[in-house]
């Protein structure tokens, strides 16, 4: 299971968000470059960064920290928010990014994800924010009531995107754990990797989902209020492998 410590870009700076909500934004980290390269340091082979600007208007809004992220690591890097079209796919693709997550434009542009697999094979993925049993979009401001989320999930799985990454809104950034049931239960809808994200609050809840053998999970709220510490928990992880 891959850790992905994540880098929420707001402004310029690195920021927690609670639940979504814009009006509840927290600035952690002005210093971008510092927390890739700690993050490098810690044992970390993935970065997940998202801009979230770009999420909210639909188009980057964040590209000088977003180039920042990709020149100082040795770390691959997985890039959502605002990510529209082909043209942005191929753009960040071409700077560096190694995989990008199709959110909002997954679900309204009916061909994109296909089209986007087709021509990017291994680099792209969908991301599912969830309320309840349906998918959010453009930043989580609007609720896409036409079909449940099971749907988008067998979808994006029988198109053969890189992975799909499951966030549930209401656990996010609120440090009372993930939601394991719909964890486990699209885990056995998809057969492509299920990356988890939102809630994860200690160590216990990455031992957990461990033990689901999910592909990976998404940690931020907990890395920065220090309730996970990323040198333990990759030290753990090697020696594990060894």
């Amino acid at each position: 299971m891959i850790v992905y410590p994540a880098i929420d870009i707001s402004k310029g700076e690195i920021v927690r968000l609670t639940k979504g909500d814009f009006s509840k934004k927290k600035v952690y980290k002005k210093n971008i470059v510092e927390q890739v390269q700690s993050f490098q340091e810690s044992g970390a082979t993935w970065i997940h960064v998202v801009d979230l600007d770009g999420a909210l208007s639909g188009e980057n809004k964040n590209e000088y920290s977003i180039k920042k992220v990709i020149e100082n690591t040795n770390c691959k890097v997985q890039l959502g928010g605002g990510i529209r079209t082909i043209k942005d796919i191929e753009k960040w693709i071409s700077l560096g990014i190694n995989r990008v997550i199709i959110g909002t434009s997954a679900i309204i542009n009916e061909g994109l994800v296909e089209e986007a697999v087709k021509n990017f094979p291994k680099k792209v993925s969908v991301g599912l924010d969830l309320i309840g049993e349906f998918v959010a979009i453009k930043g989580w401001t609007e609720v896409f009531h036409e079909r449940e989320a099971v749907y988008f999930f067998r979808k994006f799985s029988d198109l053969g995107v890189e992975s799909i990454i499951y966030t549930d809104i209401n656990n996010d950034g609120v440090l009372k754990g993930p939601n394991f049931i719909n964890i486990l239960k699209y885990k056995n809808i998809v057969k492509v990797p299920l990356i988890a994200s939102g809630g994860v609050s200690n160590f216990q809840d990455i031992k957990k989902l461990y033990s689901f053998n999910v592909d990976g999970v998404i940690v931020g709220k907990a890395i920065y209020d220090n309730k996970i510490n990323l040198d333990e928990l990759f030290s753990l992880k090697k020696n594990v492998k060894n």
